[in-house]
């Protein structure tokens, strides 16, 4: 696999893998429930005709069913972490790195983290 860069003394990435098995939707627990939100959204349209309702199944490009909020969550979060632009001193230390770098980037992080997308090596 070759050397690894490394980001304040600790290598990590992203695991596609668990990206994929993160925001896909199982079709035999989820299905029934898709239903019923669609049948209540249909009584709630017949009430009040003015609201449009859609019911597009999330499908990513393999067919498979997928959350929606969590894919555009994950995508946004990445896309946080892999433009942070602040000038960063690893040297400093992981508390003053911490410091140095932007809310957002550190909430993503450690979101991503928690939730086993970025692996620490």
């Amino acid at each position: 696999m070759g050397n690894l860069f490394d980001i304040a003394g600790e290598t990590y990435y992203f695991d596609l893998d668990r990206i994929s098995d993160f925001i896909r939707l199982e079709k035999e627990d989820d299905l029934e429930s898709l239903l019923s939100k669609a049948d209540k959204n249909t009584k709630e349209n017949v009430e009040s005709p003015e609201e449009e309702v859609l019911m597009e199944e999330p499908l990513d490009e393999s067919g498979q069913m997928i959350d929606l909020t969590k894919w555009e969550l994950t995508k946004a979060l990445i896309e946080t972490v892999l433009s942070e632009q602040g000038i960063v001193d690893e040297a400093m230390g992981q508390q003053k790195l911490g410091e140095q770098l932007s809310i957002p980037f550190r909430i993503s992080f450690n979101t991503l983290l928690i939730n086993k997308i970025l692996k620490k090596r």
